[in-house]
């Protein structure tokens, strides 16, 4: 069996929604956490040839919904089950005040640990790992799960909210030289360096952490929302990068779409040998996707079209619109050809 391409680390949860105060129903059993964003975000980007390779732990309790079961089945990937009868399925809350999204766990949670990826041969040969942890999480999940491997995968970080403050800044200086591809958002890095948000001049941001990168063609990639990424490698390539949605009408819900973000990007990363273009390009293209309903996105069986447009389309126009801002020299070095054919 070919090892994953992808394997995600974060958390599979189900959720409620609930609209206190107002007339607006509550929707139940939500397909969410970061585990399922980033899995879905992978399957999006890697299409059908490389479903099975999009992986993650679904710890699946007594109360397991047979419709989430479904649902997760028809992405077609490879994640991995985890059966207890004995306990609760991880479940949340999203409880909305006055349009502001306030998150509570409502049953108990499992962690994913890097010994459950060492006790799994197949998800120990994953190139591409997604981390959704506090910085100290982070060190131990890659000096683990590098001790196992004859060559170190390439490891994404997406750092914690609540971990973001200026204190943990000394401790990710020295964690960053063991990252591939830092992304945070950009309240986040701001929150880390203790810093306004910039209006436009990301690279005052990225520049802070890029100075403690040492692996060869690894960089930091801040997400920007509505206004896109920047990317900032140590190879000197500093671009930014417009969101897919330019007409925020077409926003439904963004919850979800970081993690969605950092799955397509390190699945294209991957497929595309390391092109930070073609995999931030393929980030925005999926969390694009993500961000215009509630909940994950729905794919037409058989096919890959998810929320009713095709994934080769949405990359065609995304394409079409950034290469008429980017330098040809730029263009030229985007590799998409597993999506386009």
């Amino acid at each position: 069996m070919d090892p994953p391409i992808f394997t995600t680390l974060g958390l599979f949860v189900i959720d409620d929604n609930l609209y206190p105060g107002t007339d607006r129903p509550s929707e139940h059993d939500i397909i969410g956490g970061g585990a399922s964003y980033a899995l879905v975000g992978g399957r999006i980007i890697s299409g059908p040839q490389y479903g099975h390779r999009i992986t993650g732990i679904i710890d699946r309790g007594s109360d397991f919904p047979p419709a989430v079961d479904k649902e997760l089945a028809s992405w077609d990937t490879g994640m991995v089950f985890r059966t207890d009868p004995t306990r609760l399925t991880t479940r949340g809350a999203n409880i909305y005040i006055d349009d502001i999204r306030h998150f509570e766990f409502r049953t108990s949670k499992i962690r994913i640990e890097a010994r459950d990826v060492v006790a799994n041969p197949w998800l120990l040969g994953s190139r591409v790992f997604h981390m959704c942890c506090t910085v100290e999480r982070a060190e131990q999940i890659i000096d683990t799960i590098n001790l196992e491997v004859a060559t170190p995968p390439v490891y994404v970080f997406e750092p914690f909210p609540a971990d973001c403050v200026p204190e943990r800044m000394e401790l990710l200086a020295r964690v960053l030289q063991k990252i591939d591809v830092f992304t945070p958002n950009l309240d986040e890095a701001c929150a880390l360096l203790g810093v306004d948000k910039p209006a436009t001049d990301y690279l005052v941001v990225t520049s802070q952490f890029q100075q403690h990168m040492k692996i060869p063609n690894s960089g930091t990639l801040v997400r920007c929302g509505a206004d896109g990424c920047y990317i900032h490698t140590v190879d000197g390539l500093k671009a930014h990068l417009p969101a897919y949605h330019q007409d925020q009408t077409k926003v439904v819900d963004v919850t979800g779409g970081g993690n969605t973000f950092c799955g397509a990007f390190g699945v294209a990363f991957e497929l595309s040998h390391g092109d930070w273009l073609t995999a931030a390009i393929c980030g925005n293209v999926a969390s694009g996707c993500v961000i215009e309903r509630l909940g994950v996105p729905r794919r037409e069986p058989g096919t890959e079209v998810w929320n009713g447009v095709s994934v080769a389309d949405r990359i065609r126009v995304y394409t079409q619109a950034y290469q008429a801002e980017t330098p040809e020299s730029e263009w030229t070095r985007l590799a998409i050809g597993w999506l386009t054919t």
